[in-house]
């Protein structure tokens, strides 16, 4: 169990793990800034050091800095909480948009693993989807590491939540 708290949690809640997205979601930011950096290079060799290249420059350790920051900070609230009692899941979307989904261990029905392509193959993550007895049927953990691992710490305690309900008090 970890020490880990957050909003909302109940009494006796505990927390199991606590998971964000795989680093190479990360990857894309790095892409476009080797992009960007590519046609300042060919700027500065087309136009030299001149005020127009200067102004480049600031420009785009604006936007670096910007969205760099952006980048990270979806990629750092965005994350996978389960607990003894429920699993969560936080999905930022941007600065002003927040998705929360739960769903009680006891709901869940299903639990499946889905890696698809190479890169995902290679290095180790993919999609946890759990199906429930819900409103929102399906819940999706996107791009966590180990997701076999996952899997298999969330049939674990589902296992041990219908346990405690099935040998509960037996009202006649």
């Amino acid at each position: 169990m970890t020490e880990f708290t957050f909003d909302g949690q109940r009494r006796n809640e505990e927390v199991v793990f606590v998971l964000k997205r795989h680093p190479w979601v990360l990857s894309r930011a790095g892409f476009i800034f080797i992009g960007v950096m590519v046609i300042l290079l060919i700027f500065i060799l087309i136009f030299g050091l001149s005020k127009i290249t200067s102004i480049l420059i600031v420009a785009f350790v604006i936007f670096v800095l910007l969205y760099g920051g952006y980048i990270f900070f979806l990629y750092n609230n965005f994350l996978y909480i389960l607990t003894n009692e429920r699993i969560i899941t936080i999905e930022q979307a941007g600065f002003f948009s927040r998705r929360v989904t739960e769903a009680e261990l006891e709901k869940i029905q299903n639990i499946s693993v889905e890696i698809k392509g190479i890169t995902k193959t290679l290095f180790g993550f993919g999609h946890v989807q759990i199906r429930t007895a819900g409103v929102d049927p399906t819940i999706v953990l996107k791009d966590v590491e180990n997701p076999y691992e996952v899997q298999q710490k969330i049939i674990k305690f589902t296992k041990k939540e219908s346990l405690k309900t099935i040998s509960g008090p037996i009202i006649r």
